[in-house]
């Protein structure tokens, strides 16, 4: 038997995730890179896309899921979610949380860029932060943590699969090394965050 802080770990790492990124016992990454393939593209430009306005200091969470619409950026299909900054906005945090991972180590995250838009839904640049795994204090979930800078003539941003490969790891005394390495994938739950000045 696990001993009982063992126990707490693994479910403050799980979460409490259901739904279409949740179904455990499973490695989702290949479902949705299937159904990505075959969803239409939401919007002809990003002109066309629906941007959430985010409130300084507020916390916004997302999902992405097969659910969500599709865009091509550059050369890459990819599931997305799209926010208006607030004006005056220099600093952004992203948060990403490991899902499908109660009695499954193979779980996945996802990685986002984050593609910053003008307002004339111009690209300016996209950044691909390294993630930094967080862990709470206590009982919760762990989730993986960037601050990047905003663009001064940035009014738009869109969170997207990244192209970073790395892996985000947790402690995790059950595992051999110490480790919890969680996959990524083009799916996963999210926050975003612009600090009050």
């Amino acid at each position: 038997m696990k001993p009982l802080h063992a126990l707490i770990a693994t479910l403050a790492l799980a979460g409490c995730a259901t739904g279409p990124l949740s179904h455990t016992g499973t490695f989702l990454p290949p479902q949705h890179y299937a159904a990505l393939e075959k969803a239409p593209l939401c919007c002809e430009s990003a002109r066309d896309i629906s941007y959430l306005k985010l409130i300084p200091g507020a916390e916004q969470a997302a999902a992405i899921t097969p659910e969500s619409p599709v865009f091509q950026f550059d050369h890459q299909r990819a599931y997305f979610a799209a926010f208006e900054l607030p004006a005056g906005a220099r600093t952004l945090v992203v948060k990403t949380y490991p899902v499908n991972m109660l009695w499954n180590v193979s779980g996945h995250v996802l990685l986002p860029s984050i593609r910053f838009l003008d307002a004339d839904y111009r690209p300016l640049v996209t950044e691909s932060p390294d993630y930094i795994a967080r862990n709470p204090p206590l009982i919760g979930r762990s989730w993986g943590e960037a601050t990047i800078a905003i663009p001064a003539a940035a009014r738009f941003f869109v969170l997207f699969e990244g192209n970073r490969l790395s892996y985000l790891a947790w402690r995790d005394s059950e595992q051999p090394g110490g480790l919890l390495y969680v996959r990524s994938g083009p799916t996963g739950e999210l926050s975003v965050l612009v600090p009050n000045a």
